[in-house]
């Protein structure tokens, strides 16, 4: 995949005019997102993200759509078994020099946060270990044959990762 994304990369820049002209769904605006947000995390093809390629305002429309989506899920709420991790967490003898918090917008390698991510419980060790907690229900796996995790959850545990996440996934037939 890596040795084609700069070919897909020139594609999309020649049609940067095409792209602000079109009206865009939603869904298609979160897509475009994640694309961007994949290609920085990984560096894939050296280019940062989409940036150059579409406009500051359709990057900034794509932000917004990603931001709007991830407080709708902030708000929806929390599965039983979210709040009984959560729970169990919180009675762990581990020294906390940040608490426990559920439902988290992730932090960028500088620190900051930068929306790309909803953590379902994140924390930081006393010892500075930066913990992204996630409750894996059953569409985070395969059915068959062998019960591995699904492409974006497999995307999500790496993205965490490149931000410095020790990603600790709890199955919930666990």
């Amino acid at each position: 995949l890596q040795q084609h994304v700069p070919v897909l990369c020139q594609l999309a820049a020649s049609l940067t005019t095409h792209w602000s002209s079109l009206s865009l769904a939603p869904e298609a605006l979160l897509q475009l997102y994640q694309v961007h947000t994949w290609l920085q995390d990984f560096q894939l093809g050296g280019v940062q993200g989409l940036q150059g390629i579409l406009t500051e305002q359709r990057l900034q429309q794509c932000r917004e759509a990603w931001t709007t989506s991830h407080e709708v899920r902030r708000r929806q709420s929390v599965t039983g078994f979210q709040q009984s991790l959560y729970s169990a967490v919180l009675q762990l003898p581990i020294q906390w020099s940040e608490l426990p918090a559920m439902e988290q917008l992730s932090r960028g390698r500088d620190g900051q946060e930068d929306g790309a991510l909803l953590i379902d419980i994140t924390a930081r060790t006393a010892e500075g270990v930066l913990l992204a907690i996630e409750a894996d229900g059953p569409h985070h796996f395969r059915q068959q044959p062998d019960g591995a995790f699904m492409g974006p959850t497999q995307y999500r545990n790496r993205a965490l990762a490149v931000r410095g996440y020790t990603v600790v996934g709890v199955p919930w037939f666990a």
